[in-house]
C-alpha cells in the first residue's frame, strides 16, 4: 500500500465522520395502515403513530388511515397511541426500498394507566406492491451467511452470471449494463463498468437488486439496478464492533495450484465500526467504519528466472541457434541452470491488498429538515495473473486503484405527505497499472526469449493511468397527493472529467544486448493522452397508484447526453506526414442525443395468497467512456489492422424488456415465485473496418450489434424466522447475439485468414442455461447460527477448434464447458465475556474443494490438456526445459480452491 495516500485518506475521512451523517435513500420505503377500535371496528381519526428512536410519525385521518413517507430501509419499532387506549408497540417491522409496508392497529381500552401491548411483527409473505423482479438482502442476513464481499451476495440472485473474467452479467446483458447506487446516488463507473465506490458487507443496511424492469427514477442501465443503503448511526446510544479473521487455502490440489495448500496464513482481515449520537447537536448521529484486507491469492508462480536473466538468456539462445542440431531444433534448446538465477521461491501472482474507509453523519438543523454527509475512501493494490510469466513472475505489473467519494444530501419535509430531497456528490477515482512509473527505469527489458508459452525473463513495459472526476447534482420531489397516488419527480445532472495517459517504454537494439530505452513522443502510437469533459442531464416523472390491492407503477424518463468532444470530418482521410500518423482532416463537434423511456408495471391479486405482476419498459445507456474517447488523437498505425478508434458520435444502447411474474403462498411460511422475461437489445457496441485513401486500415466503434435474452426463474422461499430460513431458485436463461465482445471485429481480423463476422444470432460467451442457487440458515442470531450456500451452474459456451482438420474452427460458441458446483458454510457462536458479546465464526468456501473450470482448451473441451498427436506428445516428453505437466497446467482455468477462515467479532 502507499503510506502517503493512506495517511491522507485517514486525515480526510476521520475528522469528517466525527461530525457526519447517513445519507437518506433515494427510494425510501413507506408505512401505511388503518387504526381502529378493537371492540367496535370504528376508525380513530385522532390516533398517532411514530417510529421509535426517530423523529418520524403521522396522525390518522378521518377514516383512521395514516401514512409515513421517507422511511429509510431497516427494522423499526412502530408505536400507535391514543388517549384512553392501550399503547401498541409492534417490534421488528421491516421497511424496504421502493416498498409499501402495511401495518394496521387495533386499539383496546386502557384499564390501568400506562398499559402497553407489545407485538412482534412478521414480515408479509407476499409483496403485494411489487411490480417487477427485485430481491432484498438485509444486514441480519449478511451477517449470518458465508459471504465476504458484495459479489458473493450478487451471485445468489436469480439471473446473475459471472464470466471467466469475473465480470457480472445480469439477465444476459453485457458486462457494465447495470446501474450502481449508494444511498440513492448513482456511483456507476462509466469509464470501464462496475461501481466507483467499494462497499463492504458490514456497511450495508440493505442491498436491493432489481433484475427486471425498473422505475423511471433509475437510468443509465439496461439490465438492472444494484442499490445499496448503508447503515446509519444510532441516535440514542454509542455502540461499535471490532472484527477480524485469518484464512488460508486448504487444498490437496498442489499438482495444479503450486505453492498453495501449505500450512500458512495468506489472508488477513480487520474491521472496526463505531457509531452513536452527537451529544452537542440535537437529533444527530455519526458512523465511522474501516476495513483492511490482504490476500496472497491462489495463483502462484515460481521464480526460476529473474528479470536480470533476460539479456544473458537471449544472448545464449542467439549463439546456440547458430549451431543447433536437428534434435534441438525439434525439441528445443536447453537453457543452462547457470543462466536461470532465480531462487525457486513461490511468488503470489494474483495478490490483493485493500483499505476501505467510510464515514457518515446525520443531523437535523431544524424541524423537518434532515442533512446527511457520507464519504467513501478506497485504496487497493493487486496483480492480475499472467500464465506466460509463471516461471518469471517479477516482470508482472501492479494495478493501483484509489478513490474518494463524497455524498451530501438534504431532505425537507413540507408536510406529512410531501417532501423533497436535494443531493450532490463529488467522486474521484484513479486507476494505474505499471511495473515502474519511471519510463526509463533500468529494470525495463526488451522482449524476452519465449518457449512453450513461457517467458524467460522480460518485463511489462507499459504504463497506464486513467482518472475520473464526476460532479453530480439532483433534486427529487415526492408527494402522497391522495390515498391512492404517490407522485415522484426529479432532475439530475452529471459533469465528468475523464483523463487517460498511456505509454510504452521501447527497447531499441538487438534483444541479446542490454536495452536502450526510450519513450515515444506524446500522442504517437505508443504514447497517448487525452482529457474529455462530457455531461448528461435527466428528468423523470413517476406515479405509484395503489387502489385496494391493485398497484400500478407508471413513469417516463428523459435522458440527454453530450459527449462534448470532436470527431473526424473525413473518416477515410490520408494520414498527415507532418503530424505523426493522425488522420489529415478537420474535426467537427460530436452529436448530442436525447431519448424518452416509458416504464410501466402492474400488480394485482389472483387469489387470497397470490399476486401477479406484469411490467414493460424502454431502457437506454450511454456506452462506456473508454470506447467513446479511445484514441482521441485519431491516429492510424502503419501495417495491417493495428488501430482501434473511439467514436464520440456513438448513440446510447437500447433495451426493451418485458416481464410477467407470480408470487403464490403455499403455506403460512412458504411461497413460490415464478417469473418469465424477455429482452430485446439493440444499438449494442460493435466495430466497422475503415480503409483510408492511403490504404491504411483501422477499426472504429459503431452501434451495430444485436442481442436478446429470454428466461424463466422459479423460486421457493421461506423467510428466516423461528430459527429457520430457506431459499432455492432455479433460472433457465438463453442469451444470444451476433457478438459477445465490442472488439470482436478487430480480433477476428487479426487471424490469417481473417474470421468472417457472424451473420446469425449465437449463444453469447456468458450464456448460462441452467442455474440453481440455495441457502439454508439455522439457529438464533443472538446465540448461534449455521448457514449453507450451494450454487450449481451449467457450463458457459466456447468455440471448439478442429485439430488436424483443414477447418480451424467450428461454429462460434457451439460447445459447452463443464458444470460448476460450490458449497459454502458459515458457523457462528456468540458468548458473553466480561459483559461483552463476542461472536466466534468459521467459514469454508468451496468446502468440497471441487475443481470448477471457468476456461477450457478449445481442442478438447476440458481444462486439463489440449489435443496432441502421438508424435507431438513424444516431442514434448523430450523437452529440456519443461515437463508436459508444466506445459499443460493452467491453474487460471479454474475457480479458487477450498478456502477456510476463522475469526471473531467483539460488539460493544
Amino acid at each position: 500500500m502507499r503510506p502517503l495516500f493512506i495517511l491522507c485518506a485517514l486525515w480526510v475521512a476521520l475528522p469528517s465522520v466525527a461530525s457526519a451523517t447517513p445519507l437518506e435513500s433515494l427510494a425510501p420505503g413507506k408505512i401505511t395502515g388503518r387504526i381502529t377500535d378493537a371492540a367496535t371496528g370504528e376508525a380513530f381519526p385522532a390516533a398517532t403513530v411514530r417510529l421509535e428512536d426517530t423523529t418520524m410519525g403521522a396522525s390518522a385521518d378521518m377514516d383512521g388511515v395514516y401514512t409515513i413517507l421517507n422511511v429509510r430501509p431497516g427494522t423499526y419499532t412502530v408505536v400507535a397511541s391514543m388517549v384512553g387506549y392501550k399503547t401498541v408497540r409492534v417490534e421488528g417491522v421491516l421497511v424496504e426500498s421502493d416498498r409499501t409496508t402495511t401495518l394496521d392497529f387495533e386499539l383496546e381500552e386502557e384499564v390501568y394507566e400506562g398499559e402497553e401491548v407489545i407485538v412482534q411483527a412478521r414480515r408479509d409473505l407476499i409483496e403485494t406492491d411489487r411490480t417487477t423482479s427485485a430481491s432484498y438482502v438485509n444486514a441480519e442476513q449478511i451477517e449470518s451467511l458465508p459471504v465476504q464481499e458484495v459479489g458473493d451476495l450478487l451471485q445468489l440472485q436469480a439471473g446473475v452470471a459471472y464470466d471467466a473474467g469475473g465480470r457480472l452479467h445480469l439477465r444476459g446483458g453485457r458486462a457494465g449494463e447495470v446501474a450502481y447506487l449508494v444511498d440513492g446516488i448513482p456511483v456507476s463507473d462509466q469509464f470501464r463498468g462496475g461501481s466507483k465506490v467499494e462497499i463492504e458487507n458490514s456497511w450495508i443496511q440493505e442491498l436491493q437488486v432489481i433484475s427486471g424492469t425498473f422505475n423511471a427514477e433509475y437510468g443509465q442501465a439496461q439490465s438492472g439496478v444494484i442499490n445499496v443503503v448503508t447503515r446509519a448511526g444510532n441516535l440514542s446510544s454509542y455502540s461499535g464492533s471490532a472484527s477480524g479473521f485469518l484464512g488460508s487455502y486448504a487444498t490437496g490440489r498442489d499438482d495444479l495450484y503450486m505453492g498453495v495448500g501449505q500450512p500458512s496464513v495468506d489472508q488477513v482481515n480487520a474491521e472496526l465500526n463505531l457509531n452513536g449520537p452527537l451529544r452537542f447537536l440535537p437529533s444527530s448521529s455519526f458512523l465511522v467504519s474501516g476495513r483492511y484486507y490482504s490476500t496472497d491469492g491462489w495463483l502462484y508462480g515460481q521464480r526460476r528466472v529473474r528479470v536480470e536473466d533476460t539479456v544473458p538468456i537471449q544472448r545464449y539462445i542467439q549463439a546456440a541457434q547458430q549451431n543447433a542440431s536437428d534434435s534441438e531444433n525439434l525439441i528445443g534448446i536447453a537453457i543452462p541452470d547457470s543462466l536461470m538465477t532465480g531462487d525457486g521461491a513461490f511468488v503470489p501472482m494474483n495478490p490483493s491488498t485493500k483499505l476501505s474507509l467510510h464515514g457518515n453523519l446525520s443531523l437535523q438543523p431544524f424541524n423537518g429538515f434532515q442533512l446527511g454527509y457520507s464519504v467513501f475512501v478506497t485504496d487497493e493494490e493487486r496483480r492480475s495473473y499472467q500464465d506466460s510469466r509463471r516461471y518469471a513472475p517479477d516482470g508482472q505489473p501492479t494495478i493501483y486503484e484509489s478513490g474518494v467519494n463524497h455524498i451530501l444530501s438534504g431532505t425537507h419535509v413540507l408536510s406529512p405527505t410531501t417532501f423533497y430531497r436535494v443531493g450532490a456528490s463529488y467522486q474521484t477515482n484513479v486507476r494505474s497499472s505499471y511495473l515502474s512509473d519511471n519510463p526509463l527505469d533500468a529494470l525495463f527489458q526488451g522482449s524476452p526469449y519465449s518457449a512453450n508459452g513461457f517467458a524467460f525473463g522480460g518485463t511489462s513495459n507499459g504504463y497506464s493511468r486513467s482518472s475520473q472526476a464526476t460532479m453530480l447534482g439532483k433534486v427529487d420531489f415526492t408527494s402522497q397527493v391522495n390515498r391512492t397516488n404517490l407522485i415522484q419527480t426529479g432532475v439530475e445532472a452529471q459533469f465528468h472529467r475523464v483523463s487517460l495517459d498511456e505509454r510504452q517504454t521501447v527497447s531499441d537494439g538487438p534483444v541479446y544486448e542490454d536495452p536502450e530505452l526510450r519513450v515515444p513522443d506524446v500522442n504517437t502510437a505508443l504514447n497517448n493522452a487525452y482529457t474529455q469533459r462530457p455531461f448528461s442531464l435527466a428528468a423523470y416523472l413517476q406515479d405509484k397508484l395503489e387502489i385496494d390491492e391493485i398497484v400500478l407503477n407508471a413513469g417516463i424518463r428523459f435522458d440527454y447526453w453530450n459527449p462534448n468532444a470532436d470527431v473526424p470530418a473525413d473518416l477515410e482521410a490520408t494520414t498527415d506526414p507532418d503530424d505523426g500518423i493522425r488522420l489529415d482532416t478537420e474535426t467537427v463537434p460530436a452529436e448530442t442525443s436525447a431519448q424518452l423511456s416509458p416504464r410501466l408495471g402492474l400488480a394485482f391479486p389472483v387469489s387470497d395468497s397470490g399476486v401477479l405482476h406484469v411490467s414493460y419498459g424502454h431502457f437506454f445507456q450511454v456506452p462506456r467512456f473508454s470506447y467513446i474517447f479511445d484514441n482521441s488523437e485519431f491516429e492510424v498505425e502503419l501495417g495491417d489492422l493495428e488501430t482501434i478508434m473511439g467514436n464520440a458520435n456513438l448513440k446510447p444502447e437500447r433495451t426493451v424488456a418485458y416481464e410477467i411474474g407470480l408470487q403464490q403462498g403455499v403455506t403460512a411460511d412458504w411461497k413460490v415465485e415464478l417469473t418469465v422475461y424477455y429482452k430485446d437489445i439493440r444499438n449494442l457496441l460493435g466495430q466497422e473496418i475503415i480503409t483510408t485513401r492511403d490504404t491504411k486500415v483501422y477499426a472504429r466503434y459503431v452501434n451495430r450489434d444485436y442481442g436478446n435474452t429470454k428466461g424463466v426463474t422459479l423460486s421457493l422461499i421461506r423467510q428466516f424466522q423461528d430459527r429457520f430460513g430457506f431459499t432455492v431458485d432455479y433460472t433457465y436463461q438463453v442469451a444470444r447475439g451476433n457478438a459477445s465482445d465490442p472488439n470482436s471485429v478487430f480480433f477476428n481480423n487479426q487471424t490469417q485468414p481473417p474470421i468472417e463476422p457472424e451473420k446469425q444470432v449465437l449463444p453469447l460467451d456468458w450464456d448460462q442455461r441452467h442455474s440453481l442457487n440455495g441457502t439454508v440458515i439455522l439457529g438464533d442470531p443472538r446465540d448461534w447460527t449455521l448457514s449453507l450456500i450451494g450454487r450449481f451452474h451449467t457450463g458457459q459456451p466456447y468455440t471448439p477448434s478442429n485439430p488436424g482438420s483443414q477447418l480451424s474452427r467450428q461454429f462460434q460458441n457451439s460447445e459447452r464447458e463443464p458444470v460448476t458446483f460450490t458449497l459454502d458454510l458459515n458457523f457462528a457462536k456468540t458468548v458473553q465475556i466480561a459483559g461483552q458479546g463476542v461472536r466466534f465464526f468459521a467459514r469454508g468456501y468451496n468446502l468440497l474443494d471441487r475443481l470448477n473450470a471457468q476456461s477450457v482448451y478449445s481442442s478438447t473441451g476440458n481444462p486439463f490438456h489440449p489435443y496432441r498427436t502421438l508424435g507431438e506428445t513424444e516431442v514434448l516428453l523430450q523437452n529440456p526445459n519443461f515437463s508436459v505437466d508444466e506445459i499443460d497446467r493452467r491453474p487460471d482455468f479454474f475457480q479458487a480452491p477450498r478456502r477456510v477462515v476463522a475469526g471473531m467479532t467483539l460488539s460493544f
